[in-house]
């Protein structure tokens, strides 16, 4: 393999990295303001309005939604889960 093509294919990898990166933190900071996450899709939800858990790349975000009393839905608790560990967690 030739050294440039080596280096596009670190800088490829890098980038990949970086954007992982990017949208676990993203999704961490919602987390702990008790929003929905962006970049995860739905696992295994209940009927509730969408407790559940919802998976990403290399993580899980467990959420905990009520109806509330004008018909919209809150999110109670919110749980992230890195590579089984938790990184986010936080609660109404």
């Amino acid at each position: 393999m030739s050294k440039s093509a080596r280096s596009r294919m670190l800088a490829a990898l890098g980038l990949c990295l970086l954007l992982w990166a990017a949208a676990v933190l993203t999704d961490c900071a919602r987390c702990r303001a008790l929003r929905e996450p962006l970049f995860v899709v739905p696992g295994v939800t209940a009927d509730d309005g969408g407790s559940g858990t919802y998976w990403g790349l290399g993580y899980t975000v467990e959420l905990e939604k009520a109806i509330d009393g004008a018909g919209g839905l809150r999110i109670l608790s919110a749980e992230l889960r890195l590579l089984g560990r938790v990184v986010a967690a936080s609660a109404a």
